[in-house]
């Protein structure tokens, strides 16, 4: 485990890469890859802190000085992930759904393997964060805390939800941080932080359709993972009578459910995923033809045309 020691500790990249293969995370370091080795450049300095708590949650806490740029991506699976951003700036993407992390901000999600996340850690910043992430088959669970917030996990719809962080929470978290306390109470005092940042972050179970859709409530949480599929892949290819067989649905159906539930049809719907990932590559300085290839376009010229119709602005444009 990183920063066992009280005193700041400096990781390289060959830190990281270890760290990744216990964790399943692979790590990219841009300022660097591709340099001729010159010793384990470090990529950041400071300390990281993890907590494996009874209720099955996994507290991390990270307070680091980035010396070069990283980015990290996750294949792992959790059915809650939260990051909470104390200082600094993290950018997290799946697919074509994109979120930028300041200061005081938070972000809760479903971590599933097919989906990979990607977190950017610009250089140059102290970044403090904390991870909590809950891993269901820990073996401190007890078996009826782990039915129920499994079942409650179950409830959740949106995959990706955004909020800010309560400045009486912060404020819990910060002191907690600072103290130095024994082992057990410790834990306990991260027990209660960690169910309270659920409590806040947990995205809402949502059990009603919207007005728009006849859908009933199990056909809508099979045309919602049809389209979380739609914009955490997007790069992939697919036909509609593939995602009718996910959706167990007539093709004809998930057409006419789909468009009366998301006010798109599916392939509109995949089509704003991709543009709306090749906006996020323009941004990062790719050029055209790469953003095209990256957001699953074959020929950049039809990219260019749609591009410009569900913008107004020619790709070539995007600064």
């Amino acid at each position: 485990m990183f920063g066992e020691d009280a005193d700041a500790t400096s990781f390289g990249r060959q830190d990281f890469l270890a760290f990744g293969r216990e964790y399943g995370i692979d790590y990219r370091f841009p300022d660097i890859d591709g340099e001729a080795p010159a010793g384990d450049a470090t990529i950041a300095r400071g300390r990281i802190d993890e907590t494996l708590l009874p209720s099955g949650f996994r507290f991390t806490h990270s307070d680091l000085t980035i010396f070069h740029s990283y980015e990290s991506i996750s294949l792992g699976h959790a059915p809650l992930l939260m990051v909470i951003v104390l200082e600094g700036c993290v950018r997290l993407s799946i697919g074509a759904v994109q979120r930028e992390l300041g200061s005081g901000m938070a972000v809760s999600l479903q971590l599933r393997p097919e989906f990979a996340l990607a977190a950017y850690q610009p250089a140059g910043q102290r970044l403090e964060t904390v991870v909590l992430a809950f891993d269901p088959g820990a073996p401190m669970l007890a078996r009826s805390e782990q039915g129920s917030l499994r079942a409650l996990l179950r409830g959740v719809q949106d995959p990706v939800v955004l909020w800010d962080l309560p400045q009486t929470l912060r404020a819990a978290i910060e002191q907690s941080l600072l103290t130095h306390l024994p082992v057990l109470q410790k834990t306990l005092v991260l027990e209660g932080l960690a169910l309270q940042l659920a409590g806040y972050g947990l995205p809402e179970q949502v059990q009603a359709v919207g007005r728009r859709s006849r859908a009933s409530s199990q056909e809508h949480q099979r045309l919602e993972a049809v389209r979380q599929r739609l914009e955490f892949a997007p790069t992939e290819d697919y036909s509609l009578a593939e995602l009718a067989s996910r959706a167990a649905m007539s093709p004809s159906g998930l057409r006419s459910k789909f468009r009366a539930t998301y006010g798109l049809s599916v392939f509109g719907y995949l089509r704003k995923c991709r543009l709306n990932l090749a906006w996020h590559y323009l941004e990062q300085g790719y050029s055209v033809q790469q953003a095209a290839h990256r957001s699953g376009y074959r020929h950049a010229t039809n990219f260019a045309t749609a591009f410009r119709r569900h913008f107004g602005v020619s790709p070539k444009n995007v600064i």
